[in-house]
């Protein structure tokens, strides 16, 4: 019977996934202006604790071309774009930076039941939900602007700050 109930409900968990549904180890994801598809950042746990040395499992939820099909980054993307560097170890903690984004440190910890992704938001401290890029016209490598977006761990209030590339 438990045989029958995984062979008919597991295709319904597979297509759920596929379809881009939010992983509960979602930390936050990347919008971009170039097209749809979305860099997703989720807590990296194992036997249900944060593995502080990679904290991140990262990948590709494609929104356009084949939607829902997830895919890993490439070296290259991993080195130059979407990849991230551990800078320090707690616990049960990581304090990690961009790979395209150095200038503001991250942590990534469990806040009550759950592993967040906090960072400075507008000068406050917030739980990161998600980041846009917005490429230049004409040039889809050179970023114009990095939006932010969370919660502010305090107030509870959506933080937004827009940070300009002083790049001319």
């Amino acid at each position: 019977m438990k045989y029958l109930i995984v062979c008919l409900f597991f295709p319904l968990f597979l297509s759920a996934q596929e379809k881009g549904v939010t992983s509960e180890k979602r930390l936050f994801h990347i919008e971009r202006s170039k097209n749809r598809n979305l860099v997703c950042y989720d807590a990296n746990l194992v036997e249900g604790k944060l593995d502080t040395k990679k904290p991140l499992d990262v990948y590709w939820v494609n929104q356009e071309d084949n939607p829902g099909h997830v895919n890993g980054l490439s070296g290259i993307e991993k080195r130059f774009a979407y990849g991230y560097k551990t800078v320090s170890q707690g616990e049960d903690s990581s304090r990690i930076t961009l790979t395209a984004y150095p200038g503001r440190v991250l942590t990534v910890q469990r806040i009550e039941d759950r592993y967040v992704c906090t960072i400075e938001i507008d000068g406050q401290t917030a739980i990161l939900e998600k980041l846009y890029v917005k490429a230049k016209p004409g040039n889809s490598l050179s970023v114009e602007y990095v939006e932010l977006t969370g919660v502010d761990i305090a107030s509870g209030e959506t933080l937004f700050e827009r940070v300009n590339n002083k790049e001319k």
